[in-house]
C-alpha cells in the first residue's frame, strides 16, 4: 500500500495576518552608551512565565518545519548597568541600550519555529514559547498546503501544493515581515515542488522528477535537469554530502547520485538486494508484501554514511564515495553495496535525522552487545512494558546520534517463530544509533 502523503486541503483565504507586539520600555539607572550598533549589542531575555527560560539570542534565527533553536543565559547584568530593559506582548524582557532597544525588535534576535498545515497555515512561534499557552507570534493563510518549509540565506522558502513557492525575508534587527514576500511559481498543481535542500549556495527544488537551481540572492531559476525517465514519480527524497546529491523518486527503490557542481549522473544504487536479504527470515506472505511495494521513505547523509529508510522497515547503511570536482560517470572504483542494520521498523520508516549530543551532555544507554553492524542502538520502550530491547555499540564514545521514526520495532536477526512478532506492530517507535 501507498501511505504518500499527496492530500491536498487547500483553504479559500490568502489572506496574510499578523499579530502586532506591543512593547514597553523602562530604563535602568546610570548612563546610557551611546552609538552602540545592533551587531554589537548583548541581549539578554527573559521570560516573566512561571518556568522562566533564558535562551541567547542569535542574529539570525533558523526556522524549520519542526525545528527549535535556543541556547542558555550567559550572565546577569546588574539593574546599575545603565542598560534598559523591554517587555514584550507575550512576556518575555530584552535588556539593552535604550537606544538599541528603540532602533529594533527584541524578538527578532530569538530563534523562530514554523510550522506549516495541510490547510495551508502558517504558525510562526518563538523557541522560548511554551506553544501549549502561548498565542503565534504570527499567523499566515495560503490558499494551498504547505508542503515544505525551509530556511536559507537568511530567508523562508515555503512550497505550496499548488506549485508555488513563498519566499519571505526581512531586515537585520527587525521580525518576519508578511507582507514582505515574494512568489515565485516553479510548478503546478500537478507537479508542485516537494523537496528543498540547500546546496552549494543554491537552492535545489525537486518538482515531479525535475531539480531546479535557483539563485536565491536573484530567485531566479539558474539551470534544471531531469531524474528518470518517468514524468509521473516524483522526487521525495534529497540530501547533499560534500559534491555529491543523493536522490529518490516516489515509489522507486533506487538512490541516485548526482554531482553538486556538473549535475551529472554519477552512479544509481538498487536497495532491494539488500533488503531482500534483512527479510529472509520473516514470514513468507510479509516477505512477499513488502518486497511487492519496496521504496524508499528516507534518507539522511552522516558521518561519512548515507543512512536509507525503506517502506519495509528496514535501514540501510551506504559508505558515501569521495567526489572531487574532477569526479564524472563510471570514476568511482567500487561497487557501491547498501548494508542492512539488523534493528529497524515493522512498517515504514517514517523519517531518519541526526542530532550532536552538547558538550558534557550523556546519556544513560543500557547494557549492550555487540553484532556485526558495528553500530549502538537504544530502544525507547514504552513506561508500562516488562521488556527492553537493546543492541549493538561501538567501543569508541561519539556524541553523534542518528535518530529513525517508524511503525512498530523489529529485529530482523529473529525468525517468525518469535513470540515478540507483532507486539508493538501499530506503536510509532524512535530508534537510536550512536555514531
Amino acid at each position: 500500500s501507498d501511505d504518500s502523503d499527496d492530500e491536498d486541503s487547500p483553504s479559500p483565504s490568502s489572506t496574510l495576518q499578523s499579530q502586532a507586539s506591543h512593547s514597553t520600555i523602562s530604563s535602568s539607572y546610570g548612563n546610557l552608551p551611546a552609538h552602540r550598533t545592533s551587531k554589537d549589542m548583548a541581549t539578554e531575555t527573559t521570560s516573566s512565565e512561571e518556568e522562566q527560560e533564558f535562551p541567547v539570542p542569535s542574529s539570525y534565527g533558523a526556522p524549520g518545519m519542526l525545528g527549535v533553536g535556543g541556547g542558555s543565559r550567559a550572565h546577569t547584568e546588574s539593574p546599575m548597568d545603565g542598560r534598559a530593559m523591554r517587555r514584550s506582548s507575550r512576556g518575555s524582557f530584552t535588556r539593552a541600550s535604550l537606544e538599541d532597544l528603540l532602533s529594533i525588535d527584541p524578538e527578532a534576535y530569538q530563534s523562530s519555529v514554523w510550522l506549516g498545515t495541510e490547510d495551508g497555515c502558517i504558525h510562526v512561534y518563538q523557541s522560548s514559547d511554551n506553544i501549549r499557552n502561548r498565542k503565534n507570534s504570527m499567523k499566515m493563510q495560503h490558499s494551498a498546503s504547505i508542503l515544505c518549509i525551509l530556511y536559507f540565506d537568511n530567508k523562508v522558502f515555503v512550497s505550496l501544493a499548488n506549485g508555488e513557492v513563498i519566499v519571505y525575508q526581512r531586515e537585520a534587527g527587525s521580525f518576519w515581515d508578511p507582507q514582505s514576500s515574494q512568489t515565485l511559481v516553479l510548478g503546478t498543481p500537478s507537479s508542485p515542488v516537494t523537496k528543498m535542500v540547500p546546496i552549494g549556495g543554491k537552492l535545489w527544488c525537486g518538482s515531479q522528477n525535475r531539480v531546479l537551481i535557483i539563485n536565491t540572492t536573484t530567485l531566479v531559476q539558474e539551470h534544471w535537469f531531469q531524474v528518470g525517465t518517468d514524468g509521473n514519480r516524483c522526487v521525495t527524497c534529497m540530501v547533499a554530502y560534500g559534491q555529491g546529491v543523493w536522490l529518490a523518486l516516489q515509489g522507486s527503490a533506487q538512490v541516485r547520485l548526482y554531482h553538486a557542481q556538473t549535475w551529472e549522473s554519477l552512479t544509481e544504487v538498487d536497495v532491494a538486494p539488500a533488503v531482500h536479504k534483512m527479510l529472509a527470515g520473516a514470514d513468507a506472505i510479509i516477505r512477499q508484501h513488502k518486497a511487492a511495494c519496496l521504496r524508499i521513505t528516507a534518507l539522511l547523509a552522516c558521518k561519512d554514511l548515507l543512512w536509507i529508510g525503506t517502506s519495509a522497515g528496514v535501514v540501510l547503511t551506504l559508505a558515501i564515495p569521495t567526489v572531487s570536482t574532477g569526479t564524472g560517470a563510471g570514476t568511482l572504483k567500487s561497487p557501491l553495496v547498501p548494508i542492512g542494520s539488523a534493528h529497524g521498523h515493522t512498517g515504514h520508516v517514517r523519517f531518519l535525522t541526526s542530532i550532536e549530543l552538547p558538550e558534557g551532555f550523556d546519556m544513560n544507554f543500557p547494557p549492550t552487545t555487540t553484532d556485526s553492524t558495528g553500530t549502538f542502538l537504544f530502544y525507547l520502550q514504552r513506561r508500562d512494558s516488562t521488556h527492553r530491547r537493546t543492541s549493538t555499540h561501538i567501543p569508541v564514545k561519539t556524541n553523534h546520534l542518528v535518530i529513525s521514526g517508524g511503525d512498530g520495532y523489529e529485529d530482523f536477526r529473529l525468525t517468525n517463530s518469535s513470540e515478540t512478532i507483532g507486539r508493538d506492530d501499530s506503536t510509532n517507535h524512535l530508534l537510536l544509533w550512536r555514531v
